[in-house]
């Protein structure tokens, strides 16, 4: 009897020495290997050859509740992915029918693949999973020993399992990092082509081929947004037909742009009526274009060639290369506007030489008279001219003039008047005729728009005789030795509004300490902070005031008081003045 005993538990001996050779050949398996399809791959095919069984599966935790099938084997490879949910947690092996009320989806799906037993996988922090088995060959049901043996057999798989799902985990975020590295190698070398120009129309070209080149597409417009108003900045992609092209310049379409301030897919049923029409051209994804919180752009692009779905790290990819052009094309605008700005500064320039060449340099020393003037630029160039010219017949020229507009052609006709009347001057004693033919002359040169405003008089020097003509100027005061104060004001009209104009003139007697003030309308007309014009009044009451000094003073004089009433205010016009005093 007690050798039976002892037969009975030798061979029990030897079964477990032969189950722990094969947990420790199982484990050396298990863990020589972080592939997950491996590790899973040995421990389900342990136990269906050992015990002779049929089919089986593993499932892994995914999220929450829900498991996923990892891999089978005698079942239908479809089961793959599938997500499974277990409502009640499980610990313990179960067999299919003891499983709880609570988990009756999770036995349903049991009893139709034919699983009866389930096995936890369970590390020291959770349930990692469950390896699930049919009955043996036969339909033979595991008995307690088979059932230790496999719980072992899942326990020591259980942190082979945690590692690989942490070597998967981490294999994932390398790929992820990898392509954001990738990504962010794209995006720098886009980048330094589009920062490589400051010509728009080669940014957007640069940006529709990067576009069209990473996302596979043959289909990319962008809007952009200019004078508050967007239109279509560049399109690539099959040929468009009028209807089409119509359809992208729609006032509604354009509209809506502005309200782009995330991706859309243009084919969701919440989005605007009017970003549907892009839908309808075959467009799938909106991208805005920002700078400084604002939708200053809009990049539209048709569906892959490979007909795929555009993901999302793609569309994080397609915002950041859209902000990046946004950048590129207002630097390139910024650098067109300083280029737009050196140009009129070096207008500006020439005009200002032009208009420095035409002032006299100094002005004549005379027995019988004092002549001095001044002109004074505002921030841009008008057209003022003045100028004192001593003729051949004891005469001097006074004249002041005014060109309609700014900058180099107000300087140029400003020339050509200068030029005029000193080819005239020698040639005419009838002062009002040579205006005449000044006037022919500016007409002849000039469009429609242009004209001039002078006032020309010759002083006899030895008569002192004032012989003017006023075409179209701010009349000039006279001021005689009395103080009383008049208008020079006999003439006609502006310069070059009409041509074989008559001009009349007119002759005044002076007479010692007599003045004569001529200016523009930049000194009535200058604003101060108010808004206000300095007006003729207060010309006229400082002249008054002011006659006993000489005609520089006097000059002098008007100048800081215009000043003075604008207060630093910017003037939009030229401050001219010249004046006439007999000794």
């Amino acid at each position: 009897m007690s050798n039976v005993v002892n037969e009975d538990i030798s061979r029990a001996l030897d079964q477990r020495l032969v189950e722990l050779q094969s947990l420790f050949e199982t484990s050396k398996v298990l863990n020589s290997s972080l592939n997950l399809r491996t590790i899973l791959d040995n421990l389900l095919l342990t136990p269906m050859g050992r015990m002779m069984v049929s089919r089986g599966m593993v499932i892994i935790h995914d999220a929450g509740e829900e498991y996923k099938v990892e891999i089978v084997k005698g079942l239908d490879r479809d089961l793959i992915g599938r997500k499974i949910l277990i409502e009640e947690p499980v610990n313990t092996p179960q067999r299919r029918e003891a499983l709880k009320p609570e988990n009756s989806f999770f036995k349903s799906f049991l009893d139709k693949i034919e699983i009866d037993l389930l096995l936890p996988i369970e590390s020291t922090k959770r349930v990692v999973g469950f390896m699930c088995l049919g009955n043996k060959v036969g339909k033979i049901e595991f008995n307690d020993n088979e059932i230790d043996f496999l719980s072992s057999l899942t326990n020591i798989a259980a942190t082979s399992i945690e590692n690989a799902l942490m070597f998967k985990e981490l294999e994932v975020l390398n790929r992820r990092l990898d392509k954001k590295i990738q990504e962010l190698n794209t995006l720098f070398d886009i980048s330094k082509e589009l920062n490589s120009t400051l010509k728009p129309e080669k940014v957007l070209n640069l940006l529709i081929y990067a576009i069209m080149g990473e996302m596979i597409t043959q289909k990319c417009l962008v809007f952009l947004k200019e004078n508050d108003a967007f239109q279509l900045g560049m399109y690539k992609g099959p040929l468009l037909s009028t209807v089409e092209k119509k359809t992208l310049n729609r006032s509604g379409l354009l509209r809506s742009l502005k309200s782009v301030k995330t991706v859309i897919r243009l084919d969701d049923e919440d989005i605007s009526r009017n970003l549907k029409i892009l839908s309808k051209l075959g467009l799938k994804i909106a991208v805005p274009m920002r700078l400084q919180n604002e939708t200053r752009g809009v990049i539209a692009i048709g569906e892959k060639i490979t007909k795929a779905d555009f993901k999302e790290d793609e569309l994080e990819f397609l915002t950041t290369l859209g902000n990046q052009a946004m950048i590129s094309l207002e630097n390139a605008r910024l650098f067109e506007e300083t280029i737009e700005k050196q140009r009129m500064e070096d207008e500006l320039e020439i005009a200002r030489d032009i208009q420095r060449r035409l002032l006299p340099q100094r002005f004549p020393h005379l027995e019988q008279c004092e002549v001095y003037g001044l002109n004074i630029p505002s921030r841009q160039v008008g057209g003022d001219y003045f100028d004192v010219v001593q003729l051949k017949n004891d005469h001097i020229a006074l004249i002041v003039a005014d060109v309609s507009g700014k900058g180099v052609g107000a300087s140029l006709l400003g020339a050509s008047l200068q030029a005029s009347i000193h080819s005239l001057q020698d040639f005419h004693t009838d002062i009002a005729l040579m205006i005449k033919r000044v006037n022919n002359l500016i007409h002849s040169q000039t469009n429609y728009d242009k004209f001039i405003t002078l006032f020309y008089a010759e002083l006899d020097l030895n008569t002192l005789k004032l012989t003017s003509v006023n075409a179209g100027h701010n009349p000039p005061y006279h001021v005689g030795k009395d103080g009383k104060m008049r208008k020079l004001e006999a003439g006609g009209l502006l310069l070059g509004m009409m041509p074989d104009v008559d001009y009349e003139s007119e002759t005044v007697q002076l007479y010692k300490n007599d003045m004569v003030i001529m200016f523009t309308d930049g000194v009535t007309e200058a604003k101060n902070k108010g808004d206000h014009d300095y007006e003729e009044w207060r010309l006229e009451t400082l002249i008054q005031q002011n006659t006993s000094p000489d005609i520089k003073t006097l000059i002098e004089t008007i100048k800081a008081s215009v000043y003075q009433f604008a207060a630093g205010e910017p003037q939009s016009d030229d401050v001219t003045l010249l004046g006439l005093k007999i000794k």
